[in-house]
């Protein structure tokens, strides 16, 4: 399931008065797993509490044990009452005593000191054994309780959520046009790999004062090298670029570049100059071809009042099919 589909899907289960199904959410490290279940729950207006695994015991869990009447009774530190959801994160790199804490939590055995109330939604997730990280495998019983969900990461939604975080538009730019680099197909052993989160950073790192052979060595480190020698070269043509105002200044006779490398950079970069200014780019942006005036409108539209602006209005008017096979 896509990352935007998985934020949709979740809102529903959390804005229920009572839970449906516990969750597992499995996928290649750094996906945003975890920071799509906090959207969720934000959504949903519930509240969230999270347990990083990794880093307890058991009895974070479950509770310390005391003896009342002659019997055991164990103080659980979950919620006993009200609406929200848990996340148990990084299941697979828990101990196996924790894991079986985490079974207690959804297995919601009649009695047990351990049951939570109906309006407690419970979301773990997890990296896949061939995904190079620290894992132990998930019980038989364990994942038969659970709905598994395997978490991909797409594109076109990591464009919407970057643009919102203000990732830079040379990093958004790049990933549509080489999007199979967004993620690695298979971790390496050692060494740094691309994934959301390390695009994200890298991102950060194109805000610092260093030199071009500094930056590829932290790029290199970040995304891994092979990434980051397509996105050196891809850097270099793209700072060669106009500035925005420069087009804006003459919308129709600034150079429209025809490499498809440099569309996708100055798409994103006109889009994110309109939905942070409110200025309009689509005097120029109709002379480009048809798919990036289109990916130009789709990225303002929930930003920029598209139907106050004549210029968009008519040149959707004037392609009504493209919008058709949205």
């Amino acid at each position: 399931m896509n990352t935007g589909d998985l934020k949709d899907t979740l809102t529903k289960l959390f804005s229920a008065d009572e839970s449906q199904t516990s969750v597992l959410l499995t996928g290649a490290p750094g996906l945003g797993k975890t920071s799509i279940v906090a959207q969720a729950a934000a959504a949903a207006r519930k509240p969230l509490v999270t347990f990083a695994l990794p880093t307890c015991e058991a009895v974070d869990l479950r509770g310390l044990p005391t003896v009342v009447n002659g019997r055991t009774h164990w103080n659980s530190p979950m919620p006993h009452d009200g609406q929200g959801v848990i996340l148990l994160d990084e299941l697979s790199s828990a101990p196996p005593d924790v894991q079986v804490a985490a079974h207690h939590l959804v297995w919601a055995e009649k009695g047990s000191d351990m049951s939570l109330p109906s309006g407690w939604h419970v979301v773990m997730t997890g990296n896949r054994a061939s995904d190079r990280t620290v894992y132990r495998a998930i019980s038989g019983p364990l994942r038969n309780r659970l709905t598994i969900i395997g978490v991909e990461a797409d594109i076109s939604q990591f464009a919407v959520w970057a643009m919102g975080a203000k990732i830079r538009p040379e990093v958004i730019g790049f990933l549509r046009w080489r999007p199979e680099l967004l993620t690695c197909k298979e971790i390496p052993a050692d060494g740094a790999f691309p994934s959301p989160r390390s695009w994200h950073r890298a991102s950060d790192l194109l805000s610092l004062s260093v030199s071009t052979n500094v930056e590829r060595e932290l790029l290199s480190g970040t995304v891994g090298e092979g990434p980051t020698s397509e996105f050196a070269a891809y850097l270099r043509t793209v700072r060669e670029l106009p500035n925005i105002e420069a087009i804006l200044a003459a919308p129709k006779k600034a150079e429209v570049p025809k490499s498809p490398s440099l569309l996708y950079a100055l798409t994103t970069n006109l889009a994110q100059y309109t939905r942070e200014y409110k200025v309009s780019a689509m005097p120029y942006v109709t002379r480009m071809p048809a798919e990036f005036s289109l990916l130009y409108i789709r990225d303002i539209r929930d930003h920029y009042e598209i139907a106050s602006d004549k210029d968009i209005r008519t040149w959707i008017s004037e392609h009504k099919t493209l919008f058709e096979r949205e």
